[in-house]
């Protein structure tokens, strides 16, 4: 109650000034996306048809997902495409698996489910076993999804609709979150998901400035991945293989109708290592790989290109600096009152939260009601939990690349690309 009397007591200079940090830096990108959201409802979308002549390769790489193969594959035929049109190669990587993966994944090639089984007879990462399959793939557009995702029956559909469009290289499906429910931790994910990435992602869409392609579920066209050289090994695959296409020229595009869902991590240890790997992708893609791209005096310079890794530098990266450094100076020049403050911050954040909510659901984001009431603990979990996990995993890799180390690519794969 304090902090809320402590908002409505000042006026608009001395808002400004005491909450420099809000009203300077992060009320920016929410006014951006209240400006963008209503060009989004109100613009339609082009509608193309399929374009008949496409053909279609999938693409699953695991490392011991016996459980959920067999579940997946199968879930494939039961797409609108497959039913309609038939053509659809599904390849099976199995990267290094010590369990029966590999096994089952043979079986279903037996039973004509799945068209090539391949096996890394040890572990080389996503990117080697995506890579060993695009040298398989006979698709003109192919789609990468985890073997553990969910997919619309309309969601193979809707991706191909925007290749009728030859500039487009590739285009992100949209990811919602399948165990939503189980715990409080899982609510604040299914969130983040919604206002977070798929806004965010229908927003940067709107903006020409799509900075990932959902490694989790993604469609890709042949052509343009062969281009840029498939994939580079990285712990932001994902994120890398979207700037060295849009580096290349193509255009890059968000479907908010090709719907999938993903289990998120259900225990605190399990998020904060996902994300200390995904943040660490913030410094090793953007800072460092594809910092030329803000470089005017380039040849292939292009603004969009620039305003791409500004705006995740910025928002992400600096902004996530900035924030201590305004809390130590709150407690430096008002002591026992920053708390009061920080208070007032918290509603500002929750007020800007619910907005955000309000607009994902507008323009057909799948945003359960029921979550609403669980928006106070995510606009908490931000500011506290994620930034902290974020810092720590920006100072990680500019001082000690820990990106290089992370297991989620093999130490032995890792190690020769930091030779490079």
């Amino acid at each position: 109650m304090e902090a809320l009397s402590l908002l409505t007591s000042l006026d608009m200079k001395s808002l400004v000034l005491l909450f420099w940090f809000t009203t300077l830096l992060e009320i920016p990108r929410y006014t951006i996306g209240t400006l963008v959201v209503p060009t989004v409802m109100l613009w339609p979308r082009r509608r193309s048809p399929l374009d008949p002549s496409l053909t279609l390769s999938v693409v699953l790489v695991g490392h011991n997902e016996e459980k959920p193969l067999r579940a997946c594959v199968e879930s494939l035929a039961e797409q609108t495409f497959a039913s309609q049109r038939g053509r659809m190669q599904v390849v099976v990587v199995d990267d290094g698996s010590t369990d029966r993966m590999s096994e089952i994944a043979r079986r279903l090639q037996h039973e004509g489910k799945v068209h090539q089984a391949l096996r890394l007879e040890q572990r080389g990462g996503k990117s080697a076993g995506v890579n060993l399959a695009l040298s398989v793939c006979s698709g003109d557009i192919i789609v990468i999804s985890d073997i553990d995702t969910t997919l619309d029956r309309n969601a193979f559909s809707e991706l191909l609709s925007y290749f009728s469009d030859p500039r487009v290289g590739a285009v992100s499906g949209n990811l919602g979150v399948r165990n939503g429910s189980v715990s409080l931790l899982t609510r604040f994910q299914a969130i983040e998901y919604a206002i977070g990435l798929s806004l965010g992602r229908c927003i940067a869409d709107a903006l020409g400035t799509l900075s990932v392609i959902s490694g989790a579920f993604g469609a890709f066209r042949r052509a343009a991945i062969e281009s840029v050289g498939r994939q580079d090994v990285e712990v932001g695959e994902d994120a890398d293989l979207t700037m060295k296409l849009r580096r290349a020229g193509w255009r890059l595009r968000f479907a908010p109708e090709a719907h999938a869902l993903t289990d998120v991590p259900e225990t605190v240890s399990g998020f904060i290592a996902q994300r200390l790997r995904w943040d660490r992708g913030l410094i090793t893609v953007w800072a460092r790989k594809f910092r030329g791209a803000v470089d005017p005096r380039q040849s292939a310079f292009r603004i969009a290109d620039a305003m791409t890794v500004l705006d995740v530098i910025f928002f992400q990266v600096l902004l996530a600096m900035a924030f201590p450094v305004y809390l130590v100076w709150l407690g430096y020049y008002f002591g026992g009152f920053a708390a009061k403050i920080v208070g007032a911050t918290l509603i500002v954040y929750g007020a800007l939260d619910l907005l955000a909510f309000i607009a994902a659901a507008a323009i057909g984001i799948s945003t359960p009601i029921g979550l609403i009431l669980y928006l106070p603990l995510y606009t908490v979990l931000q500011v506290s939990l994620v930034r902290t996990v974020r810092l720590i995993a920006i100072a990680q890799e500019l001082i000690f690349r820990s990106s290089y180390r992370d297991p989620y690519v093999p130490r032995k794969v890792m190690s020769q690309v930091e030779m490079v």
